[in-house]
This record gives C-alpha cells, structure tokens and sequence, in this order.
C-alpha cells in the first residue's frame, strides 16, 4: 500500500474516533471495530513506510561518511570563523586549556588557527604581540603539552588563510629536514601557492632537497625571481648550500642576487657566496666591495666568503687564490679607522681547525703565514684601528703561527700606550694561557 495512502488514512480514523467516538459506540459497536482494525491496519504500514525511510536514510548516510570523515579535520576552523578576535584576550583562548597535560588535536587546531587573524607584516612575519602567541606562551609556562599531528598539518596546510599554511611550513620544518610525507604536502600546494608570506616559508621545508629533486630545484630558482625581497632572501640562502651550489644556473643568479636592490637579499646572497669557490666572477666582485672603503657595512661578510673560499675554517678545504690575495690585501689595508678592518673578518680568520691544516698549507702553497702574521703586527700597534679588530689580531697571529709567534710578540705588546693599551694587553695575556 502505498505510503501516502496508508498516512492519509491514519488521519482520517483517529480524527473520526476522537470526534465521533460516542456515537459510534452507541449506535454501531460494529462500525467502531471495523475503523480500529483499519486504524491498526494503518498504524502497520505507516511503520513499515518509516522503516523503509529509515533505511534509506542510512544507506544515504553511508555513501556520505568518507566526505564528513574528510571534513572532520575542518570543524574547528569553522568554529573560529565569527570571532571577534580583537575583544579576545589570552584568558579567553586558554579558559578551557590551562590545567590540561596535553592539548588533544581539535584544541590544538582550535587554538593555531586563530593565527589567521594576525596581520602578515611587510617583512613576511606575522605580527608580533598577537593573543594567539601569548595564549601559547602561557601554555608553555603551565607546562600544557601539544603535538602536532599529521591530520593537524594537513588541516592547516590545506587552509584557505595563508597565515595557516605558513605556520603549517613552520611547523614541518624539523632540525634533521621536513618528512617525505611533509615536504610532499607542501610540493602539492606549491602548484597554485602565490603568497609569499607562504613561499618564503616553505622553500625552507623543501628547499633542502633541491639538489636531488628537479621539480624543487625549478621551485627555487623560480622563487630567486620572486618580485617579493623576502622571498628572494630565503632562496638566496638556499642555493648557497653545499648540496645545491651544483643546480644548473644557481652560480649566476645567486650573482645577481649579490648585486639585489634589496639589502638584505644582497647581504644573504655575499655572505653565502663563499661555497663556490673556483666561480672567479664570484671572486671578483667580493673582493672589489672588501676593497671599497665606503662599503665597510659589507666587509664582514664578503671578508668571511672570501676566506671560505681560499681555506674555510672549519673544513680547511678552500683553495681560491685569488680570493686569498684579496684578503691580504685587505688586511694590509693603512687607512685603519673604527670600521676598517672590520674584526669579524679577523675573527673569522683566526677560527681554524687544527686537524687538517697542516695537509691544507701543503695544497696551498700561496698561503704565506708569515705575511699574515706582519699584517696583524701591524693593525695591533695602529691606535687608529678598532680595538676590537687588534685584540682579533692576536688571535689570529697565535692561529697561524701558533704559541711561538704569539711570544715572539711580547715587546710589541709592552710598548703600546694609547688609550686602547690596556685593554689588549689584557687580551694578549689572556691568549697566552690557552
């Protein structure tokens, strides 16, 4: 029987048996059967109707599952979607937190994803001071625990605010390198991503894997043409890692990166420059800004490329002689002042290995210790020099020429009397008890 029918029908006998009930009773007590039985009749079917509806509905509910298991994630950024986030102080985003061992992942959610009101800044940060930033901070001081789960980085990366997919990049972007699994993610939104307060983050996840990854590698070049200065700054420092100074063209933008508009794009790119260290173009150009009194706010970084490239510290692998010459040359430099040399570029100098650096004078046969040694002499005695640079001058000359140098200097340090004296016989002194 049809559904609607047998509904219709139902109706009809309880609106008679409610109206009518005394006189049916009276004068037909057949009659009154007949309608009960029909209304039983009714009550049957309308219950195999709603069974059937029921089953449909669950059969419909089933074929939906996966789309609201999918969804799930996303509940807790829509329940932050009408906030008021400027009224909100920390006690209101911690209340329900504080006392908690562990934040679960829907608090967790709940509580970053709060971050997509935070203003993007200029220089690609998100604005300091926000709620959201003091409301972890307080977790942290009350020792609430939170870990960020694979489903988490998922929501967020997948996020419509770029504030949440940064902070997704932020929080895959691991001491040891990103997860595959990770660095896969933010591969996937790479393909239509154009925030840059998004890019310049995730080409910190993904970036180390230029090397080995075509697909990355175009990714990073691309974004050493980004229009954004931030952007621009992170790539820079990514193509001058040991692992990726090979990709094809990163020598030549990372050259024209060196000569960027932007300071601190150019600063990035001077500094790191020193891993290609038989690139002459490279070469060249650090040492004719190292030359370039009026570029002293430079020296100190493009002196410790230069040094990485004809030594390198920390490896005693660098061989550029140019690079080397250039060095001296700055370190003989006589128009000392406050900024010129620069002693961080003595500093540098003075940080060497000693395991392999014997074997590395025999490979280098340019390197000329004694010449260093008469160059530092030199700027100790000079008043005119930053004093920091003299008292890295000590160092340097007990680095190259070990304690029988450093001794040998004894009266040069005996006689300064300046106003600086003090002050590096102390240093002198102190050198000589390690």
């Amino acid at each position: 029987m049809n559904c609607n029918l047998i509904d219709l029908l139902l109706r009809i006998s309880y609106n008679f048996l409610m109206y009518e009930r005394k006189n049916v009773m009276r004068k037909n007590k057949y009659l009154l059967h007949i309608i009960i039985a029909l209304t039983i009749t009714a009550s049957v079917g309308i219950t195999a109707c709603k069974s059937s509806t029921d089953e449909t509905k669950i059969s419909a509910d089933d074929s939906t599952s996966s789309v609201v298991e999918e969804n799930k994630e996303l509940e807790s950024q829509k329940n932050t979607s009408d906030l008021d986030y400027k009224s909100l102080t920390v006690e209101d985003l911690t209340k329900n937190l504080i006392g908690k061992n562990e934040l679960t992942d829907e608090e967790f959610l709940e509580l970053v994803s709060t971050y997509r009101y935070v203003p993007i800044t200029e220089d690609l940060n998100l604005e300091d001071g926000s709620v959201t930033q003091q409301a972890f901070s307080l977790l942290d001081d009350k020792n609430v625990k939170y870990t960020v789960s694979q489903n988490v980085l998922k929501t967020l990366i997948k996020s419509e605010y770029p504030q949440l997919r940064g902070i997704a990049c932020e929080l895959m972007d691991e001491f040891n390198g990103a997860k595959e699994e990770n660095i896969d993610l933010v591969k996937e939104i790479l393909k239509t991503e154009t925030e840059p307060y998004v890019l310049r983050r995730a080409v910190s996840v993904v970036a180390y894997k230029a090397g080995e990854d075509p697909e990355i590698a175009k990714f990073l070049l691309d974004m050493a043409k980004n229009e954004n200065p931030g952007v621009r700054e992170r790539a820079a420092y990514w193509l001058c890692i040991g692992s990726n100074k090979d990709i094809e063209g990163a020598q030549d933008l990372v050259f024209e990166l060196m000569q960027d508009e932007n300071k601190e794009v150019m600063r990035t790119a001077c500094e790191k420059s020193g891993v290609f260290r038989d690139n002459t173009k490279i070469t060249e150009y650090l040492k004719t800004i190292l030359l370039d009194d009026s570029k002293y706010e430079l020296h100190g970084i493009c002196g410790k490329a230069l040094i990485d490239m004809w030594l390198n510290p920390t490896y005693m692998n660098g061989h550029n002689e140019t690079a080397y010459n250039a060095t001296v040359e700055y370190i003989e430099k006589t128009s000392r002042n406050e900024n010129i040399p620069e002693f961080t570029v003595l500093n540098y100098l003075s940080d060497i290995s000693d395991t392999g650096f014997e074997e590395w004078k025999v490979q280098n046969p340019y390197y000329n210790k004694d010449k260093i040694i008469a160059a530092m002499i030199e700027i100790i005695k000079d008043p005119n020099a930053n004093s920091l640079a003299r008292a890295s001058a000590i160092e340097v000359i007990h680095a190259h020429g070990k304690k029988e140098a450093l001794t040998s200097i004894k009266s040069v340090i005996e006689a300064l009397t300046d106003k600086d004296a003090s002050f590096i016989k102390d240093v002198f002194s102190k050198e000589l008890t390690k």
